[in-house]
């Protein structure tokens, strides 16, 4: 078994890899050969953005033996694979456990569930068109409502979170006041963290309020699927980032017959579907834009967003938002009994700044970010703000709120402690 799993992994980052289409004779097979390369992220932003989509989205071997590792000896797109970062650690019930306890180290696979409810059985030979992944209904399925997904982060970014003993709310606060009192840096994730979010349809309610026709038995093929207690759901998004560069690089990525917004986002694909991806399911997917920075060199905030991830507002910021992921010293307590750390409004400061209309009408973002932000005697912003204002994160003109280096599932899934943490989060 060692030497099986030895020979898998060195041929995951294997520098003899061999052609997909043949091996020379005496030699496996080695279908590994995409590899993205960081200095792309800033240079050819698209090509890097469709080497992620192909590497993570590359068949994965059984978790049991390796977690977020690719098996080699599939092709991209086999039928009835897993992806590699269907692999990863599901932020819901994986990472921010559900009474605040420490989750488990990365391989293990006996102390949690994969995801709640359930994982999703592989689809009976042909039926369902495409690889069968492993998925949180109750997480990642469109319901007319932005801002969700299902929400995924490889080793590097999970160790970190657990490491640092960010996961529980208390977690966060503690770590927050070691901030203030300069006993821990601001947090910054490794160079090698990657975050994915998912959403998914369900084919027989694709919006998920009747409003429209199940999607047809021909065009269900054409997406990455997953069948859970009777329905099936596809694959109609996936939002990538990766801390390749400081601010982070991000890519968004989308169903083919997913509903054009007719919006102009500020870096489309210059790319293309790449080659390996033609006669797969993957095909049918499309890269809707990647982000690298919070303005052009004029000023103007840059623009990326997805029609089910970002529903209604669409147009607006994957970066300047989630900069405004913050924790404090400070716990809040929701009207439901759920605590939080305190978070600045920043959130709705950076929609405001961009899409007034999206961040609940002129009128109340002329109170969130003040009527100067706007042109006297009219509804049009002075200028579309992309990067933070420094107040936003400010109490009583000091700083208060630290930001979680873009990652927001920190201050939105951490649950609160019932139980002592380990002795190294309150040293």
């Amino acid at each position: 078994m060692r030497i099986f799993v030895a020979t898998i992994l060195a041929l995951a980052v294997g520098s003899t890899a061999v052609g997909a289409a043949g091996t020379s004779e005496g030699t496996m097979p080695n279908y590994c050969q995409t590899t993205p390369i960081r200095g792309d992220a800033f240079d050819r932003p698209s090509k890097h953005a469709w080497d992620l989509f192909v590497s993570l989205n590359h068949p994965a071997i059984d978790r049991k033996i390796a977690r977020g590792t690719p098996d080699c000896f599939k092709p991209f797109g086999a039928p009835g694979a897993t992806s590699v970062w269907e692999t990863w650690r599901n932020a819901q019930s994986e990472v921010y456990t559900k009474n605040g306890a420490e989750p488990p180290f990365w391989n293990d696979v006996t102390t949690l569930k994969d995801e709640a409810p359930g994982k999703v059985p592989l689809p009976k030979s042909g039926k369902s068109g495409g690889p069968g992944p492993f998925f949180s209904p109750s997480d990642g399925i469109f319901h007319n409502a932005g801002g969700f997904g299902e929400t995924r982060m490889n080793r590097a970014t999970y160790e970190f979170i657990r490491d640092e003993c960010l996961f529980s709310v208390e977690g966060q606060q503690r770590y927050a006041k070691a901030v203030d009192e300069g006993k821990k840096p601001p947090i910054q994730f490794p160079a090698d963290s990657i975050e994915v979010k998912a959403a998914w349809i369900d084919f027989d309610d694709p919006q998920g309020d009747k409003s429209a026709p199940p999607i047809p038995e021909a065009q269900r093929g054409t997406y990455y699927t997953a069948e859970f207690e009777g329905k099936v759901y596809g694959l109609i998004a996936l939002h990538i980032i990766t801390k390749d560069i400081a601010n982070w690089f991000w890519a968004s990525f989308h169903h083919k017959d997913q509903p054009d917004d007719g919006i102009k986002f500020t870096s489309p694909d210059d790319y293309g579907v790449p080659r390996i991806a033609q006669g797969t399911v993957w095909e049918n997917y499309r890269l809707g834009g990647t982000q690298v920075d919070f303005t052009l060199p004029t000023g103007s905030a840059t623009i990326l967003g997805d029609h089910n991830i970002e529903y209604k507002f669409v147009r607006s910021s994957c970066i300047a938002c989630h900069a405004t992921a913050a924790i404090s010293r400070e716990i809040w307590t929701s009207e439901t009994g759920r605590k939080f750390v305190s978070m600045p409004s920043a959130q709705q400061k950076a929609v405001c700044s961009i899409s007034p209309e999206d961040g609940g009408g002129v009128e109340v973002c002329k109170e969130v970010i003040g009527k100067e932000a706007f042109r006297p005697d009219t509804d049009k912003l002075v200028l579309e703000r992309g990067i933070p204002d420094p107040t936003w994160f400010q109490r009583d003109g000091e700083p208060f709120f630290h930001q979680t280096d873009f990652v927001w599932s920190i201050p939105f899934r951490g649950r609160s402690e019932s139980a002592p943490p380990p002795d190294r989060c309150i040293r």
